[in-house]
Formats: C-alpha cells, sequence, structure tokens
C-alpha cells in the first residue's frame, strides 16, 4: 500500500479516546508485538503525497466532508485476518462511516470521478479499528 491514510480519531472528550489506547497496548504486549498506534478508523489508503503537498493541511481543509453529525462510528464483532494492517480488529459498520471514506478515495489515483469511488465504498472499503 504505497502513499499515505487518512484516519478518522476519536474525539479527545470521549471516553474511548483513552480506552483504545490502553486496549491497544494490552493487546500488544499480550501478543508481543512491539507495534503501538494511536486508535483510528481508516478512512483511505494509497494517497499519492504529491496530492497534498506542499501544504497537507490546506489539502486537508480542502476535503468537502460531510457534516459530522452524520458520520457514526458503530463497533461490529471482533475479526482476525491473516494480513499484517487487520491481524486483530473491531468492525465498523459501513453505512456510518461510507461517505466520509468515499469522499477521500476520490483523492487516490483511479478513484477520483464518482462512480469510481462509490464503486469502491460499496465493494471494496472494509472500515474497521485495529487492536493489533
Amino acid at each position: 500500500m504505497p502513499g499515505s491514510s487518512l484516519w478518522l480519531l476519536p474525539p479527545s472528550t470521549h471516553p474511548l479516546s483513552t480506552i483504545l489506547p490502553t486496549l491497544i497496548d494490552k493487546t500488544s504486549t499480550h501478543f508481543s508485538s512491539p507495534h503501538r498506534f494511536i486508535p483510528h478508523v481508516t478512512l483511505t489508503s494509497e494517497i499519492d503525497p504529491s496530492t497534498y503537498s506542499p501544504n497537507p493541511q490546506q489539502w486537508l481543509d480542502s476535503l468537502p466532508f460531510p457534516s459530522a453529525s452524520s458520520a457514526t462510528v458503530k463497533f461490529g464483532r471482533l475479526r482476525s485476518e491473516d494480513v499484517f494492517v487487520r491481524k486483530l480488529y473491531i468492525g465498523v459498520e459501513k453505512a456510518g462511516v461510507k461517505q466520509i471514506g468515499k469522499v477521500t478515495r476520490q483523492r487516490v489515483k483511479g478513484f477520483e470521478g464518482e462512480v469510481e469511488a462509490e464503486r469502491w465504498a460499496k465493494e471494496k472499503y472494509g472500515p474497521h479499528l485495529s487492536l493489533l
């Protein structure tokens, strides 16, 4: 997965902003993993850095995100796959984050159009919160 990713983070005032890092640390320790990361739901990956340089914040501010009230993160089941970035994770219901994922995916080469981004969001996007 070359390129950058965009993540959705819990607000600093939300109770999960302290619970999730502790859970990730405990899980990493339990499985003897050296990897630590901040809790997040990946919105999209493979964004070419040239897309947002020279001013990443200005680029980010220009994205037409839907209103915050239209995005909801509803956790599903604990899952595991034989993929490094999905070793152990909590599934996230797609409906609550699909539109944000679609908006961000339109910044990836080959997905700029509405149809391509919608197809990706519908068929490929698998929102989740990694624990390991």
